[in-house]
């Protein structure tokens, strides 16, 4: 099982988690919060921990044969040590004391409010992130790593075209995962454009149905046919999905307080990912059009973090070039 796997496994039992305590009439509404909180903390971890893998296997997706003897193979293979390295997530990335300060938030604050949930036992997951000796996301980067020193060992001895195309079906599987849980982290936040999670908790009704929305959407079939009017007079035929995301891409810049020329240009951007949609295969389309959401999501905060909308943006670049050999 890749990382991969074991994040949209984590996926499952945090929204799992989310809509067991968005239902059970006998939590508090600050029970619920501090919940919410904590898995939103869980998130930011998450993302923090697996970001420097997933640019990692960006570069050996590109990586070119001349470069296999060069400086920039050589820094390859720092950076992925670098991931092994306790120290650097113990002084660096600070990830060990977030741990465990998560851990004594769960054990004192949240564990009397989750336990005695249906399905607790079902959210191993979500709980052994935080587990003692540092929690299972130091265990799955560390396997990530040598995974990764594998393969760049291959690429040295002539594989390196099936490494690139391994890092490419890699680093979109993580990329994918890590795109839900900031989407996640977004909607209890309230930082994709509506009221957030946190602030409904006050109407428990409508934070259900938020709940339940999102989770649907998530798990929906492609639905042909379906046309949805995504602003400044655009329109997305066919998946459901896709057209809603590109929908709400538009809302998240015209309810941003970013300048109005930023505004624009991003509302070209969003017209012209639309039309880009109806000429991209089926199975890119999804992924298009989630890497403009998070694109023009951390484009339009306040403080923009560069490795997040450079990742989106490339997934739009790669788009955009299998449009062009579409037409071509």
């Amino acid at each position: 099982m890749t990382n991969g796997n074991h994040i949209e496994e984590l996926v499952k039992q945090i929204d799992s988690l989310v809509e067991a305590a968005t239902s059970e009439s006998s939590l508090e509404a600050s029970e619920v919060r501090r919940i919410l909180k904590f898995i939103s903390q869980v998130v930011q971890v998450v993302e923090q921990a697996f970001l420097d893998v997933l640019t990692l296997q960006m570069d050996i997706k590109y990586l070119q044969p001349e470069e296999l003897h060069s400086h920039k193979f050589i820094e390859l293979r720092k950076n992925a040590e670098l991931l092994t390295a306790r120290s650097y997530y113990r002084d660096a990335a600070e990830i060990c004391s977030r741990l465990k300060h998560l851990r004594d938030n769960f054990d004192e604050y949240i564990r009397s409010s989750v336990e005695s949930l249906p399905g607790f036992s079902d959210w191993h997951g979500v709980f052994g992130l935080i587990e003692h000796r540092e929690g299972r996301i130091i265990m799955l980067i560390n396997r990530t790593a040598y995974e990764i020193n594998g393969m760049l060992d291959r690429a040295e001895k002539g594989e390196l075209e099936l490494v690139k195309k391994e890092a490419s079906d890699r680093a979109e599987e993580l990329r994918i995962n890590l795109k839900v849980l900031h989407d996640l982290n977004g909607k209890i936040l309230g930082l994709s454009g509506g009221v957030g999670f946190l602030e409904l908790t006050s109407n428990r009704n409508e934070l259900q149905r938020e709940v339940r929305i999102m989770i649907d959407k998530r798990d929906q079939s492609i639905t042909h046919g379906h046309r949805v009017s995504t602003g400044a007079g655009s329109t997305v035929q066919g998946d459901l999905v896709v057209a809603t995301t590109i929908q709400d891409s538009f809302k998240i810049v015209a309810e941003s307080k970013a300048d109005q020329d930023l505004k624009e240009e991003l509302d070209r951007l969003c017209s012209q990912v639309s039309e880009m949609l109806s000429m991209l295969p089926d199975d890119q389309k999804e992924n298009a059009a989630q890497d403009l959401t998070g694109f023009v999501t951390e484009v339009t905060k306040e403080k923009p973090r560069r490795k997040w909308y450079e990742l989106s943006a490339e997934g739009l670049i790669d788009a955009a070039k299998a449009c062009a050999g579409v037409s071509s």
